[in-house]
């Protein structure tokens, strides 16, 4: 391109250097070569700028192909927190609703009082996610309402659902606290505190399955307007 403006330009300069030609067929020259470098370097600008375009969007493409993975696997383990939970609240109900008079034939058939604490261990999958937004690329993607969907949820959903795993778990911490207190049977699952505790931990585990359902649904939208965008 810069050779292109240079031999037109000198051909300017011959031109007006040039004291045998009329001024106006020196015009008429000078009007044409301008003309061929106003339109080459817009030619050139307009090229340029759309083989970034499309750069950028095959960027934001493969991006989203990894990232639907990347959701996939998240609709996965939450449906897999969603049973976790789910068996902590059959566990949890039976144990507070156990009574005197149930402890002691649990104890004269010489049957035991199993209980777990099963911690909710969750990671969601956003390395894909960070390193396109560090990198400042979430621009390239033009769906806005892609590009909201995505945002609200690695900055409001996952957030929100994080938090509300560890407060979930820190309440199992203190159900773990007091089954493990020394004291007998009987006085450890009739105390009203571990009881009380296992009525906030039902609570909020049917809580935190609904929130995974909404997040799943939320999910779901995003991986289906990809699923467009791939088709477009």
């Amino acid at each position: 391109m810069q050779d292109e403006i240079t031999k037109h330009s000198r051909k300017i300069y011959k031109t007006l250097k040039n004291s045998k030609k009329p001024i106006i067929e020196k015009s008429k020259e000078i009007f044409i070569e301008i003309f061929i470098i106003v339109f080459s370097v817009t030619l050139s600008i307009w090229l340029h700028s759309w083989t970034q375009e499309k750069h950028q969007q095959k960027e934001a493409m493969e991006f989203l192909i990894d990232l639907k993975d990347d959701l996939n696997k998240d609709i996965e383990s939450m449906s897999k927190k969603k049973v976790q939970l789910s068996e902590a609240i059959k566990q949890y109900s039976y144990l507070k609703n156990l009574t005197k008079e149930r402890i002691d034939s649990l104890s004269n058939k010489k049957q035991g009082i199993d209980i777990a604490v099963s911690y909710v261990i969750r990671k969601t999958n956003n390395g894909n996610y960070e390193g396109f937004k560090s990198s400042g690329k979430i621009g390239f993607i033009e769906n806005k309402k892609l590009k909201k969907m995505i945002l609200e949820y690695y900055q409001e959903d996952v957030p929100s659902t994080d938090e509300a795993e560890k407060y979930y778990n820190s309440r199992l911490s203190k159900i773990e606290d007091l089954i493990f207190q020394d004291k007998d049977k009987k006085k450890k699952f009739l105390d009203p505190v571990l009881k009380m505790s296992f009525g906030v931990v039902i609570q909020i585990a049917e809580n935190n399955k609904r929130n995974y359902d909404a997040v799943s649904k939320d999910v779901r939208e995003i991986i289906n307007e990809i699923n467009r965008e791939e088709k477009k």
